[in-house]
């Protein structure tokens, strides 16, 4: 996995949390 997948990820993530509230 690169820094960059890493990256994506976390922000995907991020998101999807925001979306939940």
């Amino acid at each position: 996995k690169t820094e960059a997948e890493e990256v994506k990820k976390q922000l995907e993530e991020a998101g999807a949390s925001v979306e939940i509230k």
